[in-house]
């Protein structure tokens, strides 16, 4: 009865609203974009794990209490969107580097906060096991708890630029490639 009763709350809004957080989720899919371009560097492939916990902190944060999950199709279409944003924004000379540093340490206190190595995602859809998973993602820590930071907001900055080199040199459709292309000639002139 208990189960059945946290479910009904749950799916009718009545917990999550207090937990899910419109700004988080916004900040979670922004630094899984920003994960995301980093990855297309081979050296940053270790870094895929990591976007997929921003995804599903994005997705928890996102969810309203009229729906209890989110598509993968909702998460890409975010992520294609904040990678967009990100993009305009990196192309405009916006420095994403203090982004991506934050981005980064938050996204390693996440993964230490759900122990991600021991961690695993059942994949039967028990209503249990779906409330205690979306617990433990609304529980996980909303930002970074470093302040001060080892390396210098340089090679933060050289990291971004790097990412979206390998970003856009792709062989695939990237928007606006020769714009970023010509953005970071100009940075490296």
């Amino acid at each position: 009865m208990k189960k059945v009763f946290t479910f009904f709350l749950l799916f009718n809004g009545l917990v999550n609203p207090a937990y899910a957080d419109q700004d988080v989720a916004e900040r979670a899919i922004r630094c899984s974009a920003l994960i995301y371009i980093e990855i297309t560097r081979p050296e940053m492939a270790g870094l895929t794990a990591g976007e997929a916990l921003m995804n599903r902190v994005y997705a928890y944060h996102m969810i309203d209490g009229s729906d209890i999950e989110m598509t993968n199709g909702q998460i890409i279409a975010a992520q294609t969107a904040a990678i967009t944003k990100l993009t305009q924004e990196y192309i405009k000379g916006v420095n994403l580097a203090e982004e991506y540093r934050n981005c980064v340490y938050w996204m390693t206190d996440v993964a230490k906060y759900i122990n991600i190595s021991e961690y695993v995602s059942t994949e039967d859809n028990a209503e249990e096991s779906d409330v205690q998973e979306m617990a433990l993602f609304l529980s996980a820590p909303t930002k970074t708890s470093v302040t001060i930071f080892k390396n210098p907001i340089e090679t933060w900055e050289q990291q971004v630029d790097l990412g979206f080199v390998a970003w856009a040199s792709q062989e695939l459709e990237v928007p606006y490639k020769e714009a970023i292309l010509s953005k970071i000639s100009e940075k490296f002139e």
